[in-house]
């Protein structure tokens, strides 16, 4: 998040208070801005004496932002609760003034596990370097084992490497009434799915050659992938929904240098995956609403 300008995971096993040497724990998800904006956010940290903690942070995954930070704090896995401060730059691609860097600090985040599932949330405070506030918001995390997990067991193997092969999949299925692999949203399409658990999991990738196609995710108007050229890496957006209704919509920014920009999604719902095609020309968009059961 690092400019003000422009203010995704270990699990923890359910018996916390027991602490393993040497034992790296990664979380990923969103910052959530006060002024609603959706940041992907990753926290990665070593438990030294006395549960502190020390790590890394990385704000703005996939985006022009990208910046990653020392970070320390302490974990106290018996009342379930974790404090962080960043503190010093590592690396960043963001070009802002270095004095606009707001650093996010968060005391007193809860640790909960939920069938399997770590996940940290509570809020946060951003202040520059001199200690003025700069933002605050909501903080929303989950550990990288559980999505690791899921995706070892439910992502496909496959891999289309064209378009083509991809249309011609899908109307021979609908000939035989046979549900493809993957639903292919053109533009304006609409794709609706009943939706049970408490976040949004997205997994994003380029459909067939890596020739620049470059994307946009919304997730209910806020954005939460920007100027993403996707290649044949999975890359994993982790975002809270608890609403009972919402919507994500797919934009093209960029048909690379072959026609059309492609897409393969896989969006989980808990163990209920989803998995979604977008074949869409610049400035195009592809939706997918989400109903509460």
């Amino acid at each position: 998040m690092k400019s003000i300008l422009l203010l995704f995971l270990i699990s923890i096993i359910p018996h916390l208070s027991i602490s393993q040497a040497d034992k790296i724990y990664e979380f990923a998800g969103t910052l959530e801005l006060s002024t609603k904006e959706l940041i992907t956010f990753k926290l990665q940290f070593k438990e030294l004496s006395n549960g502190k903690i020390e790590g890394t942070s990385l704000t703005d995954i996939y985006g022009s932002d990208r910046t990653k930070t020392t970070i320390n704090g302490n974990v106290d896995w018996d009342n379930k609760k974790i404090s962080f401060n960043e503190t010093v730059n590592l690396d960043t691609k963001s070009n802002a003034d270095p004095k606009t860097f707001c650093y996010i600090h968060v005391n007193n985040a809860k640790i909960k596990t939920t069938n399997g599932k770590s996940i940290i949330q509570g809020n946060f405070t951003g202040k520059f370097n001199t200690g003025e506030q700069c933002i605050n918001g909501s903080i929303y995390l989950i550990g990288m084992d559980y999505l690791s997990d899921l995706a070892k067991k439910y992502l496909p193997n496959y891999s289309l490497n064209n378009i083509d092969s991809i249309l011609t999949a899908n109307a021979n299925a609908k000939a035989a009434n046979i549900k493809p692999k993957g639903t292919i949203l053109k533009n304006n399409e609409v794709l609706k799915l009943n939706w049970i658990s408490q976040e949004i999991v997205i997994d994003v990738w380029d459909s067939r050659y890596n020739d620049g196609d470059e994307i946009a995710i919304y997730v209910n108007g806020k954005k939460v992938l920007d100027k993403f050229v996707m290649g044949g890496e999975k890359k994993t957006i982790v975002i809270p929904f608890t609403d009972k209704k919402g919507n994500i919509r797919i934009q093209a920014l960029n048909e690379g240098t072959m026609k059309f920009c492609t897409a393969n999604l896989t969006i989980r719902d808990g163990d209920i995956n989803s998995e979604v095609i977008s074949y869409l020309k610049k400035n195009e968009n592809a939706i997918v609403i989400l109903n509460r059961k």
